[in-house]
C-alpha cells in the first residue's frame, strides 16, 4: 500500500474542474490501492534513471457523468517508490481534452506539462529526494 499525496496541481485543478468531495475521496481510496503493472486505464509515462519515480497516466471514470471512462478523468500521477508513496498531480475531464481531435495548442500545453514534471524528477532523483 502506498502513502498518498496531492500535488498543489492537482488541488488547484480539483478546484478548477469543481471535483465533488466523493470523487476525491475515491482517487484517495483507488491511488493507495493502485499497482504499477501496466493496464487497459494505466500505463506509465517515465521512470528516472536511478529508478527513484515513475511517472504513470491513468483513465477514471467519474460517476456523476454517466459516459464511462470517455465522461472521466485523465490523471497524471507518480510514485516514489523509496519512500513507497504515490502523489496524484494533474487532473483533467477526459471530454474537455479532445484525445486526437484537440487543437494543436492544447496539446503542446499537455505535453509541455508532461516534461516539465518529467524534468523535475529527474533533478529531484539526481538530487536525492
Amino acid at each position: 500500500m502506498w502513502s498518498f499525496n496531492m500535488t498543489p496541481e492537482h488541488v488547484r485543478c480539483c478546484e478548477d474542474l469543481c471535483i465533488s468531495q466523493e470523487m476525491k475521496d475515491a482517487i484517495q481510496r483507488w491511488a493507495i490501492t493502485v499497482g504499477r503493472t501496466p493496464t487497459k486505464l494505466q500505463k506509465p509515462l517515465f521512470r528516472t534513471e536511478n529508478k527513484i519515480f515513475e511517472m504513470w497516466n491513468a483513465r477514471l471514470p467519474d460517476p456523476d457523468s454517466n459516459k464511462g471512462k470517455s465522461g472521466g478523468f485523465r490523471l497524471i500521477y507518480f510514485f516514489n517508490l523509496h519512500e513507497s508513496s504515490i502523489h496524484v498531480d494533474r487532473i483533467e475531464r477526459r471530454d474537455e481534452k479532445g484525445g486526437r481531435n484537440e487543437r494543436p495548442r492544447d496539446q503542446q500545453k499537455g505535453t509541455a506539462y508532461v516534461e516539465s514534471l518529467k524534468e523535475h524528477l529527474a533533478k529531484l532523483s539526481v538530487n536525492g529526494a
